[in-house]
């Protein structure tokens, strides 16, 4: 049987990475499933917040164990479409949550976020805890 498969977004991995317990016990069993997907942007996103050597090289050895996913052509194809369709509704989401969300699509992954753009976005299935 097929797990359902995740894209933590960058606002909750920092939560779990701070231990705030209502992320903490989700991610580590979606963890241990082998549920949970991570992109490129994401793995930027978190390094661009180290404050320090030493929690670059944990997050580093953290996140090295969970199943890195590519961006390709299609992503941003899609993420161009996305960004169309919302700028024709009057609605503005940052590029970077509309190239995760198109690889989640393309993964048929849901996207465990606090971020409240991804609300905007059609078609892409959110996990709320």
């Amino acid at each position: 049987m097929e797990h359902q498969r995740i894209i933590v977004d960058t606002s909750v991995w920092i939560e779990y990475f701070k231990n705030n317990q209502d992320y903490v016990p989700f991610i580590e069993d979606s963890l241990n499933l082998e549920n949970i997907l991570i992109t490129g942007l994401i793995i930027s996103e978190l390094l661009h917040g180290i404050k320090s050597e030493k929690e670059y090289k944990l997050l580093l050895e953290s996140i090295s164990a969970v199943p890195y996913v590519e961006c390709i052509y299609e992503d941003w194809v899609r993420t161009g479409e996305i960004l169309y369709n919302l700028k024709k509704k009057g609605r503005a989401v940052p590029l970077t949550d509309v190239l995760i969300s198109a690889i989640a699509i393309r993964y048929n992954a849901s996207v465990l976020t606090l971020d409240k753009h991804f609300k905007n976005i059609a078609r892409i299935k959110l996990i709320t805890l």
